[in-house]
């Protein structure tokens, strides 16, 4: 059987401008094959196993033709395997889509486009720029700032004299060329212009001036690719549509532990900061023996450790009837909620494992359920009682250095930060000593205290706290 193939377009950088159905082909895909300008928190999606092939290119570096990269996904797509080439915004704008899906079509395989938006508009946007605006610019134009590598040279003298917007791509290292030679052909030399440097990122610059400044302004402000050059009326209108450079956490990139719930991620999002998502965790579920014959006291250590229980009970075929002595305990908030949404009230409920062990009475009939963290607790200290593993929990996905690079880390309670902290190496943990770490809560705290790596403790568990922390520490 031949896999299929989409060439899906990411955008033009920020993770939630993907389209839905381009999500949904990235999730179901066997491969991908992306390139350099792909935020890597859109990779986050792929499922476990899915094989990542990185055909990034740079100016004047091409480690992987184009030609070889058309051979790799007509190669995977004949070993049966579903692949999406993720291009950066849109794959039909100077995207070299179009040669790709030709030679799809010509081997045989079959393959469907998924638009994305691309820089040449959402990067104007995200500058405060639109391409259109009623009495100043009717049209817009479109062109490739690789002068000498494109194949149809520009019509300069009609891209000076049409009216409207123009929009250069990837064309910083042509700039003084492209004003230069619009000038030449009769553009006004005082037509507004505007340089857009990583549009949509935390890296984004905006620079302003005209057609006959610009290639000086850009370059005193040390401006690099990739960057979009805009030419004509609607520049003025930045100073009124300006909003993403004007969010107060703007310019900052916060590494945040993954989870399905975005509600911190979309906060922040909102605010402007860049979100490094760290990937995601995989479980196991154990299959445990557990005698229902005689009450006990259970622990419940993990939210995993609830889920476990009650598959046991299942497939035990036990009556929750029988169980009306027995005596549960519930450690942590989000424990408590999963023994509470499985329609069950807890006995008692402790903030963490060592409060319980100062408190309650342990006897040879306790039954401590958690994972391995816990059950190396336990008999550390020596603890009675039976401690049976029900589940394990760990980031498999080798973690992007990318974390390395941010400018915080946000981490929401303390299993998100055990499951980070051990999956470093030696070398990676003496790198998070040196990063500002926004933690909510003593608990989570603690944990990066065990490996004696500072972290920033908000003054609330709330939301609201940590924003205010990283606006003060923006300040400093």
């Amino acid at each position: 059987m031949i896999g299929q193939i989409a060439l899906v377009g990411a955008g033009l950088g920020d993770p939630e401008l993907l389209t839905v159905k381009g999500l949904r082909k990235i999730e179901q895909a066997d491969v991908i094959v992306y390139d350099r300008l792909i935020n890597p928190a859109i990779l986050n999606a792929c499922k476990a196993g899915c094989e990542q092939i990185y055909v990034g290119k740079r100016p004047n570096y091409h480690p992987v033709p184009q030609e070889k990269i058309q051979e790799i996904m007509i190669q995977k797509a004949q070993q049966g395997l579903n692949v999406v080439r993720l291009k950066s915004g849109d794959p039909y704008v100077f995207g070299r889509g179009g040669e790709e899906g030709a030679s799809l079509r010509e081997a045989g395989i079959s393959f469907e486009v998924i638009p994305g938006i691309t820089s040449s508009i959402g990067g104007l946007a995200y500058a405060g720029i639109p391409i259109t605006h009623r009495n100043l610019a009717a049209s817009f134009h479109v062109y490739t700032g690789h002068l000498n590598s494109s194949e149809q040279e520009i019509d300069w003298l009609t891209a000076a004299k049409v009216e409207g917007t123009l929009v250069f791509l990837m064309g910083m290292s042509s700039l003084k060329e492209i004003t230069e030679q619009l000038i030449k052909h009769g553009k006004d030399k005082n037509t507004p212009a505007a340089i857009i440097q990583w549009a949509s990122r935390k890296q984004q610059k905006t620079v302003e001036g005209t057609l006959e400044t610009i290639f000086e302004k850009a370059h005193a402000a040390g401006l690099q690719p990739p960057c979009l050059i805009v030419i004509g009326e609607t520049v003025r209108r930045r100073s009124d549509l300006n909003f993403f450079e004007e969010r107060p956490l703007f310019s900052i990139s916060i590494a945040i532990p993954f989870t399905k719930k975005k509600k911190m991620a979309s906060r922040l999002t909102d605010l402007g900061a860049e979100i490094i998502e760290l990937p995601p965790s995989s479980q196991q579920i154990f299959d445990g023996e557990i005698n229902f014959t005689n009450p006990r006291q259970v622990i419940f250590t993990d939210r995993l450790s609830v889920e476990m229980f009650i598959r046991t009970m299942k497939m035990n075929k036990t009556d929750w009837r029988k169980l009306a002595d027995w005596q549960f305990v519930t450690v942590g908030h989000h424990t408590r909620t999963g023994l509470e949404e499985a329609g069950i009230q807890m006995d008692a409920d402790f903030t963490d494992l060592a409060d319980y062990l100062q408190e309650l009475p342990i006897t040879s009939d306790t039954l401590f359920l958690g994972d391995s963290l816990m059950k190396d607790t336990l008999e550390s200290q020596n603890i009675a009682g039976e401690m049976l593993l029900s589940h394990d929990e760990k980031i498999i996905i080798e973690i992007p250095d990318l974390w390395q690079t941010g400018d915080f880390m946000y981490f929401p309670n303390s299993k998100a930060a055990r499951l980070f902290l051990t999956a470093l190496n030696e070398e990676e943990v003496t790198t998070a000593k040196q990063k500002k770490i926004i933690v909510m809560g003593q608990k989570t705290k603690g944990v990066f205290d065990q490996y004696q790596i500072p972290v920033i403790q908000t003054a609330e568990p709330s939301y609201e706290s940590v924003v205010e922390k990283l606006k003060e520490e923006m300040k400093r």
